[in-house]
């Protein structure tokens, strides 16, 4: 491990920010405090970088290290002790970063910037009386996000996961849309469930762990053999502990992803919020999900990862093709460009199941990759609808001819959502086919083919789109929109450096930084694909 205390300056400077944002007196001054503070994390999280640059650091260490060896930027320090003598226990305040916690950290700050600076022309969506109130949970918000990719202790992810969730559900039921309040406590009621179900996998191993070895670390929980010895062979109610834990665990992370029939919270608050919290929703929060399955579930309960591995690949194919089908079905066009994520993150659970090197590797890169173009996605949406005012697909056209810098942006955007070879879309989907493919699982191939005609789907909707709202003659009514001005374009523009610049060059951007921690994972649990469908067999006959 490497000590220091970058990580807790970017974690709470967002913080200090919103404390600051509720004393200043003017509303000028409180959108300048939050888009300069939110624009010096991003930057502090670049230093980052220094602990994986390719450019001057040889990974082999890294590469060769076990899990939990390589952490940087870590503070440990005791945070609650309970308990007297041999049987005492602690929480730590336990964060740190590797390989699979990085690009999430700078994905992190960098959407919340873009999103904080499109949140300053906030008066088109009449929230002027309460700016104050916004841009503190919308801080708060990003604190909270960012300690749940850095906490490395149980507890303590389990605080932020849940400091995440009330700035959101005021941010879209205060300021959201006409269904903003249906909208919010549907998302409140489905993330609080899933919250609820991860306290009781807390609980329970934190109990169900030896004693003198009960513990709140994430890291030692994976790697302590008898820790993962009392989890085998543990029983919860009369059933096999490691596949409840698991299964508990999965539906509170499944609703985040989310995954059918986890999903149906995203339409309603992606179509109610505001533009930049969409933004924040689609690019980060749906994040959450995939990185607590492979922070927690696989490397703790890697057993009952196998045993629920054709499961989880046939929904998360379900995902894929379902959502890109209602993506289809779709004449407006936020809750278009909402199920378009449903779809996309169906590969993130299909490459999670397959449980090979290769598969991880193309899930996480989807992760990023959908993490660039959904939130440019949306806001490519808001900038039409802060012109139009209605988001219906069937009565827009032409709009390249009327703005074309803004359509050919609009081009890169949703090109990358739909996997144009080239641009980020592309890789993490033919990394999660190709490792489908070669898994050597019974029904691989059909899952493959299945999952790779979502392709195909996602095409159709996409191009069908493109055709109705940015093709085609001028439209009158839209003939004198004027173009995208300098503040949308210094939003969009880098979304869309990005996404080429991860269509090109995958190896330097994304899987050279995680890859190393990916490894680590797998050799948890010596994944190969005779286990896998011998474990999932004896189960079925089981």
């Amino acid at each position: 491990m490497e000590y220091g205390n970058l990580l807790n300056w970017i974690i709470f400077l967002p913080t200090l920010a919103a404390i600051a944002c509720l004393v200043v007196p003017s509303t000028k001054g409180v959108k300048w405090i939050a888009v300069l503070a939110s624009g010096a994390t991003l930057l502090l999280s670049l230093a980052l970088f220094q602990h994986f640059a390719w450019w001057d650091r040889d990974l082999g260490d890294i590469f060769g290290a076990t899990y939990g060896q390589k952490l940087y930027q870590v503070t440990r320090l005791t945070w609650i002790t309970f308990g007297e003598g041999q049987g005492a226990s602690k929480i730590e305040y336990f964060v740190g970063i590797d390989g699979l916690s990085f690009p999430l950290v700078i994905l992190t700050t960098l959407v919340s910037f873009l999103a904080c600076l499109a949140s300053w022309n906030f008066e088109h969506w009449k929230v002027s009386r309460g700016a104050r109130g916004y841009f503190a949970l919308f801080l708060l918000l990003e604190t909270g996000m960012l300690g749940v990719f850095c906490a490395l202790d149980f507890f303590l992810f389990y605080i932020f996961w849940e400091v995440m969730l009330l700035p959101m559900y005021f941010l879209i039921g205060v300021w959201g849309g006409p269904r903003k309040e249906y909208a919010a406590i549907k998302f409140f009621i489905y993330t609080l469930a899933g919250s609820v179900l991860m306290l009781v996998v807390l609980l329970a191993f934190y109990f169900y762990a030896p004693p003198g070895y009960r513990t709140f670390d994430l890291i030692r929980m994976a790697t302590d053999p008898s820790i993962q010895g009392a989890f085998r062979d543990a029983t919860f109610l009369g059933l096999k502990f490691a596949p409840v834990m698991f299964v508990l665990l999965y539906i509170g992370f499944a609703i985040k992803i989310p995954v059918f029939p986890f999903h149906t919270w995203l339409p309603d608050a992606h179509v109610e919020a505001p533009t930049p919290i969409s933004m924040i929703l689609a690019g980060i929060l749906l994040k959450m999900g995939a990185y607590g399955l492979l922070r927690i579930s696989y490397p703790i309960l890697p057993e009952a990862g196998h045993w629920a591995a054709y499961g989880l690949a046939l929904l998360g194919v379900i995902n894929i093709i379902y959502g890109a089908l209602c993506a289809m079905a779709q004449t407006d066009f936020k809750r278009l460009v909402a199920y378009s994520s449903i779809s996309h993150m169906g590969y993130v659970l299909l490459g999670m199941a397959i449980m090979t090197p290769a598969g991880l590797q193309g899930a996480m890169f989807q992760v990023i990759a959908h993490g660039i173009s959904s939130p440019m996605c949306f806001f490519l949406v808001g900038v039409i609808y802060d012109r139009a005012h209605h988001r219906d697909i069937n009565r827009f056209g032409g709009l390249w001819l009327t703005m074309p810098v803004y359509g050919s942006l609009a081009t890169v955007g949703f090109f990358a959502s739909l996997g144009l070879p080239g641009l980020c879309g592309f890789i993490g989907e033919f990394w999660v086919l190709i490792a489908t493919f070669a898994s050597g699982w019974a029904w691989a191939k059909p899952m493959a083919i299945l999952a790779a005609s979502g392709v195909i789907l996602t095409a159709g909707y996409i191009l069908w789109m493109i055709q109705r709202v940015y093709l085609g003659p001028q439209k009158p009514e839209y003939a004198g929109y004027p173009e995208a001005n300098w503040r949308e374009i210094a939003i969009l523009a880098p979304f869309a450096v990005l996404a080429i610049a991860l269509g090109i060059l995958p190896e330097q951007t994304v899987f050279r930084f995680m890859n190393g921690t990916l490894g680590q994972i797998t050799e948890l649990f010596k994944t190969d694909s005779q286990t896998i469908t011998n474990v999932a067999q004896a189960m079925l006959g089981g």
